[in-house]
C-alpha cells in the first residue's frame, strides 16, 4: 500500500550551514519510510563571490570591527567551511540510510538550482530557520519561493523537532484531495493513525473514507474547523489542540509558503505540501 499510494521517488535536503541534526534526520527518517533516494543538496550562490569582487562593496563587523571591504579569500574560505560542514551533517545523518544517497553542491541562485535539479517525484525538505532574522534573508526566501514554483512537493521542517512518532494529519478540502492517499501511505509505512482535518464542508460518512480504512487497514480519525477557515493558523491551533502529531501534509492549493512555514513554526512538526498529479 505504501509503494502504490504515492508517487514520491527522491527527498532533496536543502542544506544549510547550521543545519539542525534532528531536523535532518527527519528527512532520513521519511526517505527509509517511503524507500526514497536522498540528496543532500547545498546552495552555494555565485553571486556572492561576484559582489565581492567589486571595490566600493563593503561588510559590517561587529565587536567595533566597522565597515571594511570583503576579502574574497576569506569568503571563499568560509563557504569552504560552511560546505564541509553541511557534508558532515548530512552524512552523518544518512550513514545507516538503505536507499541510496548523495551530497551535491550547486553553484547558481536558488531559483536556478531548485530549476535544474528538482523533478516531478521530489520532495525538496527546507527546515525552518534557527532565528527571525534568518527567516527575513533574501536567500531562504528564494530558496522558499523556488521549491513551491518547482513541480516537486515540499518538506518544511522546524528547526526543533517536538516529535517524531504519533499520527499523521491530512487537511482535505474533499473526500478525494491528494493529501489524505499521500498522509495515509506515510501513516502505514510509519504505522500510524491517520487523522483528516476537513473545512467548513466536509463530511466523515463518504464512501471513500471506509474504502481507504479498507484496503490500508488505518484507524481514521476526522476533525472539523466548523465554519472556520483553513487560511486561518488559529483553526489549526484549535483543532489541533489535542493532538500530538508528527506530521501534517496538504495540498498546495491549500497551504501557501508563509501560512505552511507558520504552521510549521507553531506545531513544531514537518509539514509536507504536496502537488496533485
Amino acid at each position: 500500500m505504501a509503494d502504490e499510494a504515492h508517487t514520491f521517488k527522491r527527498l532533496v535536503v536543502g542544506l544549510e550551514p547550521r543545519a539542525s541534526d534532528r531536523a535532518m534526520r527527519v528527512a532520513v527518517d521519511l526517505a527509509e519510510l517511503l524507500h526514497l533516494e536522498l540528496l543532500g543538496l547545498f546552495i552555494e550562490d555565485p553571486s556572492l563571490r561576484d559582489l565581492a569582487a567589486f571595490p566600493f562593496v563593503r561588510e559590517f563587523q561587529p565587536m567595533g570591527g566597522g565597515w571594511r571591504s570583503i576579502d574574497l579569500d576569506r569568503l571563499t574560505d568560509d563557504l569552504d567551511i560552511a560546505i564541509r560542514s553541511a557534508e558532515r551533517v548530512f552524512f552523518g545523518a544518512a550513514k545507516d540510510l538503505t536507499t541510496r544517497y548523495q551530497f551535491k553542491v550547486a553553484r547558481a541562485g536558488a531559483a536556478e538550482a531548485i530549476a535544474s535539479i528538482s523533478r516531478l517525484g521530489d520532495i525538496i525538505a527546507i527546515t525552518e530557520p534557527s532565528t527571525p532574522a534568518m527567516r527575513a534573508t533574501r536567500h531562504f526566501s528564494w530558496f522558499l519561493n523556488a521549491a513551491f514554483h518547482s513541480d516537486a512537493a515540499v518538506m518544511l521542517a522546524p528547526f526543533q523537532v517536538a516529535r517524531v512518532k504519533g499520527p499523521v494529519v491530512a487537511i482535505a478540502l474533499e473526500p478525494d484531495d491528494p493529501s489524505i492517499r499521500a498522509a495515509a501511505a506515510i501513516a502505514v509505512a510509519a504505522k500510524e493513525n491517520l487523522i483528516i482535518v476537513h473545512g467548513p464542508e466536509g463530511k466523515d460518512d463518504d464512501p471513500q473514507y471506509r474504502k481507504l480504512a479498507a484496503e490500508t487497514g488505518l484507524s481514521i480519525t476526522h476533525a472539523f474547523t466548523g465554519n472556520a477557515s483553513l487560511s486561518d493558523l488559529t483553526t489549526y491551533a484549535r483543532v489541533l489542540r489535542n493532538v500530538r502529531e508528527r506530521l501534517v501534509v496538504a495540498a498546495r492549493r491549500t497551504l501557501e509558503p508563509e501560512l505552511a512555514l507558520a504552521l510549521v513554526s507553531s506545531r513544531h512538526v514537518p509539514v509536507l505540501v504536496i502537488v496533485p498529479s
